[in-house]
């Protein structure tokens, strides 16, 4: 069912008034979003080409996060990345669990980083004490991530790499569901025996993936304090990858996006709870059997 309609239901019973304001704000914005992209399209595209690419080249769109404690801008080239500036209103216990388990000075792996709302987030709460490593494998949000970290002046603190993160390193392939930035649900590893839901690959990429532990013991990562894990489905072939490293007591918190589609949930509950970890937190995301699971390492 359509997320809106679900949260709309759901805030109409906890707060009415609140709820409507918001829907009558978000449907007007949308509405001047896509008449104003058809007016300025229509008269942009009778232009030469090269007047064209000169007001491409000119337009640096930004727009403000919804994190109230400190001004954070995202680069708003599309549609999908104003969305990802709504980091807190789409997931406030990601927001919570940030301020709440880490500690300033610490390590922070931001695995499946996107254009990088919540490792700015973080960044910016401990006011650049933390080490960020952000990992995103698709070319269309690492550049954004790129830009939203110096846009941000976070380049001291967060450090973005392009690479998938697996459970073996070597060579992989990294199925985009679509070339926008601020885009999900892409797959990584080969897809062409039983092809998920019958997705059908927009493009198909060939990139070098590493796993935690190869990262750690042979390029001289040090190791997380905390990891934020989201990669829509790879969750489990990660941690896999990360065995060795959460052995130890270096790794204090996990959160972890599952779906219960695929079985992702019970699979590294299992491995995590091998690991040494509780399940402490379960937040059901957008009812649509996506979970956040966060784990606390046991004393």
């Amino acid at each position: 069912m359509n997320t809106r309609i679900e949260k709309f239901k759901t805030g109409i019973k906890k707060d009415p008034l609140r709820t409507i304001s918001r829907a009558i704000k978000y449907t007007l914005q949308d509405l001047f979003v896509i008449i104003g992209y058809r007016t300025c399209r229509a008269l942009i595209m009778h232009l030469p080409t090269q007047q064209q690419a000169l007001i491409k080249d000119s337009l640096h769109p930004i727009v403000r996060m919804d994190y109230d404690r400190y001004e954070i801008n995202i680069c708003a080239d599309s549609i999908h990345l104003i969305k990802r500036a709504r980091a807190y209103q789409k997931e406030p216990d990601t927001v919570r669990w940030i301020e709440e388990f880490v500690d300033a000075g610490e390590i922070f792996y931001d695995i499946g980083a996107n254009v990088g709302a919540y490792s700015l987030i973080a960044s910016k709460y401990f006011l650049g004490n933390l080490k960020i490593y952000a990992f995103e494998p698709s070319f269309s949000n690492y550049d954004q991530l790129c830009r939203n970290v110096i846009l941000n002046d976070c380049k001291d603190s967060i450090f973005p790499y392009l690479i998938a993160l697996n459970d073996r390193s070597g060579p992989v392939i990294f199925n985009y569901k679509m070339l926008d930035a601020g885009g999900a649900d892409h797959k990584l590893g080969d897809i062409q025996n039983g092809n998920p839901g019958g997705f059908v690959p927009a493009y198909q990429q060939r990139l070098l993936g590493f796993s935690i532990d190869y990262l750690v013991s042979s390029f001289g990562f040090p190791a997380p304090n905390h990891i934020k894990l989201d990669v829509d489905g790879a969750e489990v072939v990660v941690l896999e990858g990360a065995a060795e490293t959460l052995k130890g007591n270096f790794v204090k918190s996990i959160l972890v996006e599952v779906r219960e589609s695929d079985g992702t949930g019970a699979k590294v509950l299992n491995q995590l709870s091998l690991a040494g970890f509780d399940l402490v937190s379960e937040i059901n995301l957008r009812n649509k059997g996506i979970w956040n699971y966060i784990f606390k390492k046991r004393p």
